[in-house]
């Protein structure tokens, strides 16, 4: 099938569809899958997007650091499963990067599962997580949406699962226990999974359009095998139509070709369209950026069968590495689209084929000819090329899903590497080595200092997991490795063992209490509060005493110290966190971010005591300070004991956040106890009153 007019309507940006629908509520995790990467992309337009970050990186600076820790706090997970020849890069650690590591293959994969409260969206596109791949290629994606009644298939969200549970398996070398990142992916699947019967259905005859996944990899059905199954007719397809920016090279290409007739009707007429990108040479001479043998694949000894070629109507500037193939005959199509090439590992025609994935749709045009004409509208434009004009041929010059010129392999025996902050706030870095590394081998940061090598790990023993400091303030993205006889060097990423294991952003360390009293009771998000905050701050800190005096009378009496006015304050900043924590959370990070995160419960018991410190600095009772300290701090945990959490399908049960919540409360009645014993009678009679009913 070649369309020859320009469908416009059959384009659509690839990023809006990270983007959440209206009404599809929280953002809950991700994953994505890709073959070259990048990491800056993946944060910033990626992830900002499937977040609803507000902020921008380059325009709003800390506020977008802060929404982004924010928002990262609340989800399950946030992760980019990448080939490890591309898997590399300074990063935040808010997000988790797993190398896939296929025995001699590629992760090609382009799939990107999205899930927010009430949805759940499958992404499958020939475009990888980089600039290129979403806003400057000519790519081909489809999605399919899960919420409450919707018609979209199970068995699609149930297979893509499974893939996405089978390329994990492939970051990390078999060990006792998976990797907190590991853990994180898995506990997210699950979810994704557990509890959304009704979020679509089981596939119905009726369906106008019918849609199947088509994944390949070791130990799979090809590409085409698994076409034939989905197939709606009874017999063979008559033609095929193909588009790739790729094919393999001399005589294996015509592998996929010979493959490709043999899925097609044996008897009567046949026909395969190969549609390539193609350039007029100054000579008069049509250029076709495919191998010349694809034309001497067809069967011998059969009429009425014919091989053709068409011209991809590509943009200016616009690189074509979109992949698709079309079958019909007079009554069914199916059109498969995704990360295929038209090469043996592409269609997984191979021993050592891709981890590709493809959607597969499928029409009946005697029941809908208006479903088949949207969907030739997605098909790519095109021109027949005159074959009996001055042909030649070749491949694209540079060939973006080859392996040349790409740093080595990550050897199977580094595991993973984990990051983590000891009770002391201390930072370690832990490695797991699984089998025998290659001898000599060296890792070394971004930096490229030196941080651990074979020698040092022999001399304790040769362990299967390594604990080293890491004495820097930021975290390491990864380290270099290399070793004895390497030709070059690989990137390890390195993951976080938990969020509560990074310390958050400068401007939210230590916020005094009205900044957070601010944050706790107002409706806005928090960046935008801190925002207001940060630029009040500064133009305080910059103004001269001419514009920062008090001209009101009624302003220059300081209300901020008297006990009544602090505690209406703080009242309505603790029944405001009192319904923030009783609200539903997603996993213990998201609870934690909650309890001790930078506006969480220890954040604000932490501000009450320095500014009760603070007031002691200046001046005023000792007792009084004391006094005030145990009583708001008694206040936090009276709210604390009447919370009543609440849960949600696929959120912590009420025992879990109940057990930690009561943890921070015991550990905030010792603060108080232990300034008990300065505070004069009624107030001491008043807080034993509180602390009763908790020991």
């Amino acid at each position: 099938m070649a369309a020859t007019q320009n469908h416009r309507n059959g384009y659509a940006r690839l990023l809006d569809a990270w983007s959440p629908p209206r009404g599809a509520g929280d953002p809950l995790g991700c994953v994505a899958t890709s073959f070259t990467f990048s990491p800056v992309f993946f944060e910033e337009e990626c992830l900002g997007r499937f977040l609803k970050l507000e902020s921008d990186a380059r325009e709003d600076g800390p506020l977008y650091l802060i929404e982004r820790e924010e928002k990262l706090s609340q989800v399950v997970c946030a992760a980019a499963i990448v080939d490890q020849h591309h898997c590399r890069g300074t990063r935040s650690l808010r997000w988790d990067l797993l190398p896939a590591r296929v025995p001699g293959a590629l992760l090609h994969t382009k799939i990107s599962l999205l899930a927010w409260a009430r949805l759940t969206r499958i992404i499958i596109a020939s475009a990888n997580l980089t600039e290129d791949g979403y806003r400057r290629n000519q790519e081909v994606f489809g999605y399919l949406d899960y919420y409450e009644e919707s018609q979209v298939p199970l068995h699609c969200l149930r297979e893509t699962v499974a893939f996405l549970r089978e390329i994990g398996a492939y970051c990390e070398a078999p060990v006792d226990e998976p990797s907190s990142a590991r853990q994180r992916l898995h506990q997210f699947l699950e979810r994704t999974v557990s509890g959304i019967e009704s979020w679509g259905t089981e596939e119905s005859r009726r369906a106008t359009v019918k849609v199947g996944t088509v994944f390949s990899g070791p130990g799979r059905e090809s590409c085409l095998d698994q076409c034939s199954t989905l197939w709606p007719g009874s017999s063979p397809p008559i033609e095929a139509s193909v588009y790739s920016p790729f094919f393999d090279e001399g005589e294996i290409a015509t592998h996929p070709a010979t493959a490709l007739w043999d899925h097609l009707r044996r008897r009567g007429k046949a026909a395969v369209h190969y549609c390539t990108p193609a350039e007029d040479l100054d000579d008069g001479v049509t250029l076709i950026r495919a191998p010349e043998i694809l034309r001497r694949a067809q069967p011998h000894g059969r009429g009425h069968i014919s091989t053709s070629f068409s011209r991809l109507q590509t943009e200016d500037g616009r690189p074509f590495h979109a992949k698709g193939l079309w079958f019909e005959d007079d009554r069914h199509t199916l059109y498969m689209i995704g990360s295929s090439n038209f090469t043996r590992r592409g269609l997984g025609l191979s021993k050592k084929s891709n981890l590709e994935a493809n959607l597969a749709y499928q029409i009946d045009s005697h029941r809908s000819k208006k479903a088949l004409q949207q969907l030739g509208k997605c098909w790519p434009d095109t021109e027949r090329i005159d074959m009996k004009g001055d042909i030649r041929w070749a491949l694209q010059d540079e060939d973006a899903d080859d392996l040349t010129g790409i740093e080595e392999s990550l050897p199977s025996a580094f595991s993973s590497a984990t990051y983590r902050l000891d009770d002391e706030s201390k930072g370690w870095v832990v490695l797991t080595i699984s089998g025998s590394p290659p001898p000599g081998w060296l890792l070394q940061t971004d930096e490229d200092v030196k941080y651990f090598t074979a020698r040092q790990w022999r001399n304790r023993n040769a362990p299967s997991q390594i604990t080293i400091a890491w004495k820097n303030d930021r975290p390491p993205s990864g380290f270099w490795v290399s070793w004895k006889d390497s030709r070059g060097r690989a990137w390890w990423p390195v993951n976080v063992e938990s969020a509560a294991s990074l310390p958050p952003p400068q401007e939210l360390k230590s916020l005094p209490l009205d900044i957070l009293i601010s944050i706790l009771t107002s409706a806005r998000p928090l960046h935008v509060t801190l925002g207001e905050y940060i630029r009040r701050k500064q133009k305080t800190d910059g103004a001269s005493l001419a514009t920062s005096a008090v001209t009101d009378p009624h302003k220059r009496v300081d209300t901020s110290g008297f006990l009544l006015q602090r505690t209406r304050r703080v009242s309505w900043a603790l029944r405001a966190l009192r319904e923030r924590l009783q609200r539903p959370a997603v996993n213990e990070q998201c609870l934690e971010w909650r309890l001790r995160g930078p506006v969480g419960v220890q954040a604000l018991a932490d501000a009450l005591i320095r500014e009760a410190d603070e007031k002691n600095k200046k001046g005023k009772e000792h007792e009084e300070g004391k006094a005030e300290k145990a009583f708001l701090l008694s206040e936090l945990i009276l709210e604390l004991v009447r919370l009543q959490p609440r849960t949600a399908p696929g959120c912590l049960p009420v025992e879990t956040v109940r057990f930690h919540i009561d943890r921070i409360v015991r550990e905030l009645t010792e603060v108080v106890k232990s300034e008990e014993s300065e505070l004069p009678d009624d107030m001491k009679d008043y807080i034993d009153r509180i602390l009763e009913g908790i020991s």
